[in-house]
């Protein structure tokens, strides 16, 4: 008996993975993924950001900082005051607690660019 409820909860998650899986937009399949020229072109979701030798390295948090070339969209409201790196003062988002996630820095421009943690 307890074999057969065993077998019966395998069965049943193998059948869940498979209809999880199957539901994937790039699954690697034949004819299911994107168009290659919809694929070159397509933003990713997780920014990669290069370091560069006259990006100041400053310490906010217990944690090393690095600007960030990028620019984010973020509603001034939810951040609130951390620290500063020569002369700049840094943001964090009002919900994050020291070891912060990421820092900002609003730009002259009022645009915020992000710090991005060294180590």
């Amino acid at each position: 008996m307890r074999r057969t409820r065993s077998a019966a909860r395998s069965g049943l998650l193998a059948i869940a993975c498979v209809a999880v899986l199957a539901g994937c937009k790039d699954n690697g399949l034949r004819d299911r993924n994107l168009p290659l020229a919809e694929a070159q072109n397509r933003q990713f979701r997780y920014a990669v950001y290069e370091m560069t030798a006259d990006a100041p390295v400053v310490a906010v948090g217990g944690r090393n900082w690095m600007r960030s070339h990028a620019f984010e969209d973020i509603a001034a409201h939810v951040l609130v005051p951390v620290g500063t790196a020569a002369e700049t003062q840094l943001y964090a988002r009002r919900s994050d607690q020291v070891p912060y996630s990421r820092l900002y820095a609003q730009e002259p421009d009022g645009r915020w660019a992000p710090w991005l943690r060294v180590n």
